[in-house]
């Protein structure tokens, strides 16, 4: 036991290797590029060529969505067998093979189907790439190297879209796709430098209880699918909610709490920080169920986009802590399927979340929509505070 005398030493992580944790996640934003590029592309392409509709554009932009989910918990039972460089390249010459393949669909069916495979692609891709990060770091970064994966994400995609677009115009949709596919090999030789970090064999591994593994899992990730709402709701529903009340610019609420994230998470680059203690736990998420509240009860763009700025800030550490308390909860080389699982519950939150949400707008408006999203935030916090106990989870937070 250490005494007072004995200070605990916290293992640091080399600068070395939080540069190779930064050259995979530059390697996912690359592998979401895909994606970014032509969701402005396809819902025209759609109606255009294909002759589709609303529906049919609708299936199409979200029909990835299933297999991307599914595979990542597949992912990651996979890669302590094939490890995350072979997963990440496969990953992004799927995605490529079948994103420059998009011209070649003569109808909806084939373009979803398309779609599908894009999502398999994808989902092994970032799951390998959520997963390689957290372990090149050592505990002192894990939260950082956590929250990387999504703030490349949101540059990949406020990138993506504008310049998806800008291609189009100047060269087709056609050739858009092409584009983007080829995009998508850019990662390989980025993870073909950065060297791999296998988990050890099972029977080298101290065990860890299975009870405490599967709580450790399960209650951040429940904690994490109340938490997306919040990202739901602001994504989903922030423009359509200032456009009833005829105020226009809503859109600056989405961007506020996506630069807020953002800006906040490029900081955690040399602001350490890790809120794993219970007083700070609650704080993040009392933050983001005020600032969705607030966009709740708002009738202009300022109090909206202040909401929109809170909600950001609970966001920017909510992942990443529920991550750790994952990382920390299971053993090494039960990282990589339970934090897949765990991602993909992110996932699941966003698609549940519009959707539910969604009818409870429809069925008392848009304020009561954002009231009731703000109260799934407070339920999340308790799963939270429940996950924080468990055994070893939050051990760098006490």
């Amino acid at each position: 036991m250490l005494t007072k005398s004995e200070p605990e030493v916290v293992e640091r992580t080399a600068k070395r290797s939080v540069q190779y944790a930064l050259l995979i996640s530059l390697a996912a934003g690359i592998g979401y590029l895909p994606f970014a590029l032509t969701i402005p592309v396809l819902p025209g392409y759609v109606t255009g060529r294909l002759h589709g509709g609303p529906a049919e554009v609708g299936a199409v932009v979200s029909s990835y969505a299933l297999t991307s989910l599914l595979s990542r918990p597949v992912s990651g039972a996979l890669m302590n067998r094939l490890g995350a460089r072979t997963l990440t390249i496969g990953g992004a010459v799927l995605t490529a093979l079948v994103t420059v393949c998009y011209p070649l669909a003569g109808s909806i069916s084939e373009l979803v189907g398309l779609r599908l495979l894009v999502g398999v692609g994808m989902g092994v891709m970032l799951a390998a790439t959520g997963v390689w990060p957290v372990q090149l770091v050592a505990k002192d970064r894990q939260t950082w190297a956590l929250g990387l994966g999504g703030t490349v994400n949101y540059l990949a995609l406020g990138l993506g879209a504008p310049l998806g677009t800008l291609i189009s115009r100047l060269v087709g949709p056609a050739a858009t796709f092409v584009v983007a596919g080829l995009i998508t090999l850019l990662v390989i030789p980025i993870v073909m430098y950065v060297p791999e970090v296998r988990s050890p064999p099972k029977a080298e591994q101290p065990d860890v209880e299975r009870g405490r593994a599967l709580l450790g899992t399960a209650l951040p990730s429940l904690a994490l699918v109340f938490t997306a709402l919040g990202y739901a709701a602001v994504a989903s529903f922030a423009v359509a909610k200032f456009n009833a009340l005829g105020v226009a610019g809503g859109a600056a609420v989405v961007t506020a709490y996506s630069l807020t994230v953002v800006v906040l998470r490029i900081a955690g680059t040399w602001i350490r920080w890790e809120a794993t203690r219970p007083v700070a736990l609650v704080g993040l998420f009392l933050v983001e169920a005020v600032g969705v509240a607030l966009i709740g009860v708002s009738h202009g763009l300022v109090v909206g986009v202040i909401g929109g700025v809170l909600t950001g800030v609970g966001m920017w550490q909510i992942y990443p802590v529920l991550g750790v308390f994952v990382v920390r909860s299971v053993s090494e080389r039960q990282r990589a399927t339970a934090l897949s699982t765990f991602g993909a519950c992110f996932t699941v939150g966003v698609a549940v979340g519009s959707g539910s949400l969604g009818l409870v707008a429809q069925a008392a408006g848009y304020q009561a929509m954002f009231l009731v999203c703000a109260a799934c935030v407070v339920l999340g916090l308790l799963v939270a505070m429940a996950a924080s106990r468990v055994p070893g989870s939050a051990d760098n937070g006490r």
